[in-house]
């Protein structure tokens, strides 16, 4: 064998080698998204139900003045 019989199938090695991983990372992209789309299908969005906002809520009277007076004797230091 000389060189360029070696040559020519390292190249082809080569080649096959990268198609081969093109190919199994290919296959694996695809699976990945078909298993999402799956998972995605089969479970459906959770509902969350008496979640109240924390702006509408009426707070206490004596929970301002507390932080009022707090906030005043930090700044007072």
């Amino acid at each position: 064998m000389n060189i360029s019989d070696l040559l020519s199938q390292g190249v082809d090695l080569m080649f096959l080698g990268m198609g081969m991983v093109f190919f199994i990372l290919g296959l694996l992209v695809f699976v990945i998204k078909a298993a999402s789309y799956l998972i995605m299908r089969s479970e459906p969005e959770p509902v969350i139900h008496g979640a109240k906002s924390v702006r509408f809520s009426k707070i206490d009277e004596d929970v301002v003045a507390a932080i009022s007076i707090a906030v005043e004797r930090f700044r007072a230091k």
